[in-house]
């Protein structure tokens, strides 16, 4: 791997990561135009120690030695979120040889594999097929996992690990829960009944403000009290309420502060 390769390999667990949305985007967090950083990225000129050093303090999880010369490997540490079992032999028939602290693999005809800092791994095949391997939190698990996370290490030594097979894939931090209670299932082909799995993808707090459109498996809320799953129905911004109703015409819709709320995802995937 060359200097170029090195650089776009970084770039590339930067986006990936989300500590930028694009390469015009990173260009302009380092102070540069998006020509120049097109020009230094493509190899038509010379990656100056400036470049490196700011990209490096950008993200100083970055190895300066591993991106000069190819000393070391990406990362000047495992990142947290490189869980136990990170080299785990056969998986699905395929052995999976991993670098010693790298996020990718040294053999490219196997599925290459990346991290994100939640603790998510995702693992992408020839063939546009697509595993994501995430924490299961039971709903029942709400007191341990509401103390527990916003650190990876807690929520990897207290909850397992479970494995969905995905068509498609977007940037963003995912978690898997199972379901307790029939709220969500009013026994239509899209709702949920009780004791499924379901992944889901959480939704940025920056974009709360702009409401929640319905969607076809519903939400996961995480609040001070409870792990909810329900659909959004209405979110009065300027009280702060939202309402929250249920596929199950055996309960009723409620309310339900913003202020309560640790964390929301929109559900994407059920297994039942």
């Amino acid at each position: 791997m060359d200097k170029i390769q090195r650089l776009n390999e970084a770039i590339k667990w930067i986006v990936f990561e989300g500590l930028a949305k694009n390469h015009t985007d990173l260009a302009q967090k380092l102070g540069y135009k998006k020509s120049s950083f097109s020009q230094i990225v493509n190899g038509k000129v010379n990656i100056s120690n400036s470049f490196i050093n700011r990209l490096v303090s950008f993200a100083p999880i970055l190895n300066r030695k591993w991106l000069h010369n190819g000393e070391g490997s990406l990362f000047i540490s495992q990142p947290k979120t490189i869980h136990k079992e990170a080299i785990r032999g056969q998986k699905n028939g395929i052995n999976l040889l991993f670098e010693s602290e790298a996020t990718y693999l040294t053999k490219s005809q196997i599925p290459e594999v990346f991290y994100n800092k939640r603790g998510n791994t995702f693992t992408f095949y020839s063939g546009g097929k697509m595993d994501i391997e995430v924490f299961k939190i039971p709903f029942t698990a709400h007191t341990a996992y509401i103390e527990k996370y916003r650190d990876v290490q807690l929520l990897q030594d207290h909850f397992v690990r479970v494995e969905f097979s995905v068509d498609y894939f977007e940037l963003g931090y995912y978690q898997a829960f199972e379901v307790v209670g029939d709220t969500m299932n009013g026994g239509n082909i899209e709702d949920t009944p009780n004791g499924a799995q379901i992944l889901a993808k959480e939704i940025n707090r920056d974009l709360w403000e702009g409401g929640f459109k319905a969607t076809r498996y519903g939400f996961v809320l995480v609040t001070k009290d409870h792990i909810l799953h329900k659909d959004i129905v209405d979110y009065n911004v300027e009280t702060g309420m939202l309402r929250l109703s249920n596929r199950n015409a055996s309960y009723s819709t409620m309310e339900c502060s913003m202020q309560e709320v640790s964390q929301i995802f929109y559900v994407i995937k059920r297994f039942f």
